[in-house]
């Protein structure tokens, strides 16, 4: 078998965040702490610190493929309670985006959403300030507003969070970064996603992660069974990944709509009417990318294993 051990680490080094964009969005999240802080009302209805969500907390997030600006999620944690009574969700969409523009730097980067508020860093990343409060019993451990739906919509950002963790951490082989097979699977499959799917045609990272978290082979009682399965026996990341990506297929084959929902909120459906329309596709490029990978693991030799691992990931897996 043929594994390319180091061809597959270039891979991963080439698309994960380099140091310097995660200096930059760590700046970027400072500063907003550091604006929390001072403005006389966000410091007093704020609840603890401003912490980050979504791909870049779980260590999943990927470099754009070209020079699109990327998703960084922060959450402003506040206490619905600061208000008597209590404001509305669409109330308190306002307000937040009215101490943003109480900021000459905030103001002229503001992008008011319905959910949030997205804070532009052009050519590089935006920020998504989602604010959440606790207090809420019904939509614990946080509920966010939505002005579009005039309600509050419950999300657990730190649970998702430790799911992955908990994943990667069985899956062993952790790096000098602290990512273990999981979390760089992960990449190299949004990768895939990003050179082979339009932003519409993909699955959201979310969803993405989810469909795959929801097939790791380190367990062994899926249903059907995975025939042949490389891992644990070979200790490798495209072991892995060939396991986790055919064991994904043929789940998604037979229908089972538990890989669509959160795995913490058990009743949100992230595909959220993406899989209708879009997921014959996937199904196709999924299987032709686990069918390369498989053509890589078992060619004669490097060159001819190189050549179907690029042809799984795309031109810029030998980049």
């Amino acid at each position: 078998m043929t594994w390319c051990e180091s061809q597959v680490a270039q891979f991963n080094g080439n698309i994960k965040l380099d140091t310097a964009r995660k200096g930059r969005i760590e700046g970027a999240v400072q500063r907003f702490q550091e604006f929390c802080d001072s403005d006389p009302e966000l410091s007093v209805a704020m609840k603890g610190s401003v912490f980050l969500q979504g791909s870049v907390a779980t260590g999943t997030a990927v470099k754009p493929l070209r020079s699109d600006e990327f998703d960084v999620d922060v959450v402003y944690p506040f206490n619905l309670d600061a208000w008597k009574p209590r404001i509305t969700p669409s109330q308190t969409i306002q307000w937040f985006h009215s101490r943003l523009e109480k900021s000459e730097f905030y103001k002229n980067r503001l992008l008011p959403r319905d959910r949030c508020a997205r804070i532009d860093y052009a050519g590089d990343f935006h920020v998504d300030v989602i604010p959440a409060t606790s207090v809420l019993a019904e939509r614990q451990p946080y509920a966010i507003p939505a002005k579009d739906l005039g309600d509050w919509v419950k999300n657990d950002p730190q649970g998702y969070v430790d799911w992955v963790g908990v994943i990667d951490q069985r899956a062993g082989g952790k790096d000098q970064d602290g990512a273990g097979r999981f979390v760089r699977c992960c990449r190299m499959i949004k990768r895939w996603r990003d050179q082979f799917f339009s932003a519409s045609a993909g699955p959201t990272s979310i969803l993405l992660v989810t469909m795959l978290g929801k097939h790791d082979p380190t367990i062994k009682n899926y249903s059907p069974p995975l025939s042949t399965p490389l891992y644990p026996e070979h200790q490798s990341d495209m072991a892995y990944l060939y396991d986790m990506l055919r064991l994904t297929h043929s789940c998604l084959q037979v229908g089972k709509r538990t890989a669509f929902s959160h795995p913490t909120i058990i009743d949100e459906d992230l595909s959220h009417g993406w899989d209708d329309k879009h997921l014959p596709e996937f199904m196709k490029q999924l299987r032709a990318c686990y069918e390369n990978v498989g053509y890589g693991i078992y060619a004669k030799d490097e060159a001819e294993s190189l050549k179907h691992y690029s042809a799984a990931f795309g031109p810029t897996f030998l980049i």
